[in-house]
């Protein structure tokens, strides 16, 4: 009681501060910006012989503004003096760039500082013109206009207004700037040459977010971390927000699942678990992508190796991802996203030649191998209409069940925002809504997302940041797919068969709750019933807050303090009425079950952080930063059934139980405790070095192996610095990084915690000691990382080259082993010496390939492969085979295949059929050889075009669908003349490919290595029934495919109105598309399913293709 007191005391707390945050922000907000405009954004600044830095660092105190600059153009020794009060800070910045020749240019929130250069005035052509920015239409001042292969230039005025001498008609102006697409433009006859510049993605010194949320330039960093921006995920929205990052991040696995709700699954360089998912700073316990907007995402750093995010500790080993949510801006923005089903990538085809039943002969119970239809076959069959058994044909009428069953789907992804920013602060609230109609009937779902931001500052040294997110989400129905009775796949393609019409079985009751409208009465329901009443249900909320503190202590000091907190809370149900066939974790009396799961996660940081520049030496900066955190997580649930039926049909409540309801709950608690630090040092903007450490004592491990280390050290080198480069070089950076990462136990791993069990003895409750010995000198598991890596950027930042290779040694590996039964368990927890290496390779190549005034062309390649090999092996408790050897892969795809020759023929039996061999085999490794991503996105004039392509390259994955259809005898090939010489004419005629054993004998080794064969062989000519070969030879190396694929993921065809006509609706910008998600796919040997999802157990649900239409406005400014 206590404990669930202090929660909600801590909750309220958070609640109340985020609500005085917002309230005195809207109170303090009084100027509205226009796209962040500077002429309407006043500050009141006094500094008297201060250095430029410090002004610079005065007016990010007072705005949302950052400088961005290198410390050549800008030091300590530049002394400014300027007293303002009440002042536009464009104005501001006007009179730095008079008093000190710099030119400014802002980028949403990031100012931008270069030098102005002199003009060279010739004599020629004199040509007038202005340059402004294609996101607002603004004047651009600080471009640089040049006449091409000469030194003559100049630059833009504050207005973005120039004026350019140039030798002749023939002569090529260029006009260039940080963080925009170059243009080139020829004179000609024309004196007077207007431009409008797009922005570039690809910046030269890109600003990333770190661990901590620390904000780095991406050239400082010894480890690979990979931006993608918030407009690359909203390009095309669907449900999940991982879907849209498919592709674009090298290194990143995303398998898309087909299915109704299922979040698509996130490896990160072959991690076995989703990488951290850090927002806006805090690493929240129980938030997945699934829960957060794309419309709320500003940018997403991929922080991919344990280096890069060694300051999480454990929860950060396997990389992270850090999302920043928009914050500030002005104005209100709608994008609104319509996507409806046009079809489909993969779709199972059936038979529908031949009835269910088994050996030729229908009957209404299990498989398809059943009679030939359409034949003038009578039979006793359930009549849907007349609600009772009569004679009738056996015809083909249901060939397409399947296929009428499905319905098409539907996803709506609309929000709205509001924003405002002032002197004093900012705000910004959004709404989401998406709907998902599945596929099959019944499959709708809801969810609803809020996300407040907002900053104050609270004078010159102290501001506060919160953000405040609630999403829900609304599941009536959620079964349906997968192999079981609950599957439709299972029941409409694999177990029935083609000689009855679904359509007409609508109507699902002959008498309600007692007996059902269906023919199959072994242990399948009709599925319309199963759509309607077999349901299970899922409610779930998520609330998350964080706010963070930051205050200046004094000169170069800063201290922030940050609490982060998420609470879920989850209700599912299950029921279904009297009368159903299948009672596989249902009852045919009734059923209904409800289950509520709640928990959170607490995050409390608190971080001093310092930085010198030119300590001792000149160009020599040091910044470093120390603090603790603290991680609480908690998850608890309660679940309850009804026992022996349910009393009155139709009620579904555990009142209505017959017996009493069977109950079961559990609680997990988890603390970890944690120093930290980071040290960083750079020496004239070209070296660079960071050491990290981070000790955390975790409370799920035994009380010796609780603390535990982690180190981290990374360098990085811009080689272009040491020496005169060429000019088609721009940035050429090598990096290195080395850290030690270690992982904790699941909760009470190494605590004894007892089962309860109801009604065992004469109705009593039990209490069992659980089967596990609990080991108490577990070590961690720990992992040795080391990463190497260079990045080129060339031809003015037309062409970005990143290259990554990293080396992950595992050991202390954690597993659980069996003991004998004579000591009264059945296993325990053990480390064991067997060590693996994981080693992988990555590439980003970034082209701005056509850059014209109305033309463009941009496009990114990731590609990257990844294995793991074992190191060592364990005496005890590594595998026992051939291929679990030093040096080899672990990815091994076995198989217990048949028996082949040594010119590899099947082996048949003396009676016709294909031997098993007793050993296992090698047939390839499963893991992909490669995963690539191709982005294009092209631009003409107001049109814009995005195409993602994205896919794998070999491996082996088996194809769980086609092989049941073959046992079944629902696969389409199964229809031929064997089948057909069987079924009709009585004959078994089929002969297996391959030999025979004629004479001879063979001994084999341990492993199934031959150690002699006299056997000598001959053509097999046996003829057996074609029903029992196929269905016996489908189960073996028949079903192993290569799930090579390439996939049109993306496609959007936009058009953005011009601004002088958005602007007479009252709108600053507008624009419509076309979109589709999931658009084309290729396979080289998959059928059936979709090879995305990387399932080889179970079956899937067809691929949908989408398109819809995608709308956005904006009136007022920019949100950042």
């Amino acid at each position: 009681m206590k404990q669930n007191t202090t929660n909600l005391l801590f909750r309220k707390g958070i609640f109340l501060s985020l609500l005085l945050i917002q309230v005195c922000a809207y109170a303090g907000i009084k100027n509205v910006q226009g796209n962040m405009d500077l002429d309407n954004i006043y500050i009141s600044i006094k500094e008297q012989n201060s250095s430029l830095k410090k002004v610079f660092k005065t007016i990010e105190a007072k705005t949302d503004f950052n400088f961005f600059y290198d410390n050549k153009i800008v030091n300590d020794q530049q002394k400014v003096s300027i007293a303002k009060n009440r002042t536009s800070l464009k104005k501001v910045l006007l009179e730095l760039s008079e008093k000190l020749g710099l030119k400014f240019k802002q980028v949403d929130n990031v100012i931008n500082v270069n030098i102005i250069e002199k003009r060279t005035v010739q004599q020629g052509i004199k040509i007038t013109g202005k340059v402004t920015s294609s996101s607002d239409g603004l004047g651009m001042p600080g471009v640089t206009v040049m006449e091409k292969g000469t030194s003559n230039g100049v630059t833009t005025d504050f207005d973005g207004n120039y004026e350019i001498n140039v030798s002749d008609s023939q002569a090529i102006i260029t006009f260039n700037y940080l963080g925009f697409k170059a243009i080139e433009q020829v004179v000609g006859q024309k004196r007077s040459i207007d431009v409008v510049l797009l922005e570039d993605t690809e910046e030269l010194d890109e600003v990333v977010v770190t661990a901590l949320g620390i904000k780095r330039e991406e050239k400082s960093l010894g480890y690979a971390v990979q931006k993608v921006s918030g407009d690359q995920v909203q390009a095309v929205k669907g449900v999940d927000v991982a879907t849209s990052l498919t592709g674009k991040v090298a290194g990143l696995w995303i398998q898309n699942s087909t299915e109704f709700n299922e979040a698509p699954d996130i490896r990160l360089r072959g991690g076995s678990s989703n990488p951290l998912l850090v927002i806006d700073g805090v690493p929240y316990g129980n938030m997945s992508l699934s829960d957060v907007a794309s419309d709320d995402i500003q940018s997403m750093d991929v922080l991919k190796g344990a280096t890069a995010s060694a300051l999480y500790g454990a929860r950060g080993s396997g990389g992270a991802v850090i999302i920043t949510t928009k914050s500030g801006g002005n104005g209100v923005s709608v994008n609104s996203n319509q996507m409806f089903f046009a079809g489909y990538l993969s779709l199972p085809e059936v038979q529908s030649s031949y009835s269910a039943g088994l050996g030729g002969t229908y009957s209404a119970t299990d498989y398809v191998w059943g009679d030939k239809l359409d034949i003038g076959t009578i039979a006793e069959q359930w009549n849907p209409e007349t609600k009772t058994y009569e004679d009738m044909p056996l015809t083909s009428r249901g060939s397409n069940n399947f296929k009428n069953f499905l319905e098409p789907g539907v996803i709506v992804n609309n929000n709205i925002s509001f924003a405002r920013s002032g002197e004093i602060g900012s705000i910004r609230s959004s709404f989401t809504h998406i709907m998902n109609k599945g596929q099959y009937p019944n499959l709708k779902q809801n969810k609803f997302n809020v996300n407040v931001a907002g900053k104050l500052n609270l004078g010159d040294n102290f501001d506060l940041q919160a953000n405040l997110g609630y999403n829900r989400s609304m599941t009536p129905q959620t079964t349906g797919s997968g192999y079981g009775n609950q599957g439709y796949i299972y029941q409409i393609l694999l177990w029935t068969g083609p000689e009855y019409d679904l359509r007409k079985y609508r109507d699902y009751w002959v008498v309600p709750n007692e007996t059902q409208n269906w023919h199959y009465k072994a242990w399948y329901d009709n599925p319309y019933l199963i759509a309607h009443e077999k349901l299970r249900s899922d409610e779930q909320n998520i609330t998350n807050v964080n706010l963070t503190a930051n205050y200046k202590l004094f000169k170069d000091a800063k201290l922030t303090a940050r609490v982060g907190y998420d609470f879920y809370s989850n209700e599912s149900t299950s029921q279904n009425p009297p009368g159903i066939n299948s009672t596989r974790g249902w009852n045919v009396n009734g059923l209904y079950s409800q289950n509520q799961y709640r928990g959170y996660s607490l995050n409390s940081d608190l971080l001093f952080k310092y930085g010198k520049r030119d300590v001792l030496l000149d160009g020599f900066d040091f910044d470093f930063t120390v603090g603790g955190s603290v991680y609480k997580w908690e998850d608890q649930g309660i679940g309850a059934s009804t026992r022996g039926g349910i009393i009155v049909p139709g009620i579904y409540s555990l009142n209505n139980s017959v017996e009493r309801p069977n109950v079961s709950s559990y609680v997990t608690r988890k603390q970890v405790n944690s120093l930290l630090g980071l040290a960083s040092f750079s020496y004239k903007d070209a070296f660079f070095v960071d050491v990290t450490g981070r000790n955390d004592w975790s409370s799920t491990l035994p009380s010796d192996e609780r603390s535990y280390f982690y180190p981290s050290l990374a360098g990085s080198l811009i080689l272009s610095e040491l020496f005169t480069k060429p000019k088609w070089l721009d940035l050429w950076k090598t990096r290195g990084s080395w850290t030690l990462s270690k992982d904790d136990l699941g909760v009470y791993a190494t605590n004894v915690n007892y089962s309860v069990s109801q009604g065992v003895w004469n109705d009593y409750n039990t209490a069992a000691y659980p089967s596990t010995i609990k080991n108490t000198s577990v070590a961690p598991e720990t992992s040795r990382t080391w990463e190497v890596g260079t990045a080129a950027y060339l031809f003015e930042n037309r062409l970005m080259l990143d290259v990554a290779y990293y080396n992950i040694y595992t050991y202390n590996r954690q597993v659980s082993t069996r003991v004998p039964s004579s000591s009264g368990f059945t296993s325990t927890l053990i480390n064991t010496d067997e060590t693996r290496e994981r080693r992988g390779l990555e590439l980003t190549l970034n082209m701005g390939i056509i850059k014209k005034e109305n033309f463009s062309w941009d496009a990114a390649i990731n590609w990257s492969k990844t294995h793991a090999y074992y190191k060592e092996l364990d005496d005890v408790y590594s595998p026992d085979n051939l291929w679990a050897k030093p040096g080899g892969r672990i990815d091994n795809y076995t198989i217990y295949d048949w028996l082949r020759d040594p010119n590899g023929n099947v082996i048949h039996s003396s009676g016709g059929l294909p031997v098993r061999s007793d050993y296992a085999s090698f047939l390839d490794y499963s893991d992909p050889d490669f995963l690539w991503g191709f982005t294009n996105n092209f631009t003409y004039k107001n049109f814009n075009l995005h195409l993602s392509f994205d896919g794998r390259v070999g491996g082996k994955l088996f194809n769980y669908t086609s092989y049941k259809m073959w046992d079944t005898g629902a696969h389409p090939d199964t229809d031929n003349a064997w089948r057909y010489d069987e079924v009709v004419n009585g004959n078994t005629s089929y002969i297996g490919k391959g030999v025979r054993v004629l004479s001879g004998s063979v001994t084999y080794d341990e492993y199934g290595r031959i150690e002699e064969d006299t056997r000598t062989y001959e053509a097999n000519d046996t003829p057996v029934s074609y029903e029992t070969y196929a269905r016996r030879f489908g189960d073996g190396s028949l079903g192993v495919k290569d799930p090579t694929f390439i996939k049109l993921r993306e496609l959007s065809i936009g058009y953005t109105l011009p601004k002088n006509v958005s602007e007479k609706f009252g709108l600053s910008r507008a624009s419509i598309a076309l979109t589709a998600q999931n658009v084309f796919m290729w396979t080289k040997e998959f059928e059936f399913a979709d090879p995305d999802w990387n399932s080889d157990s179970d079956l899937s649900s067809p691929s949908q293709r989408f398109v819809g239409l995608n709308i956005r406005f904006h009136a007022g400014n920019t949100s950042k």
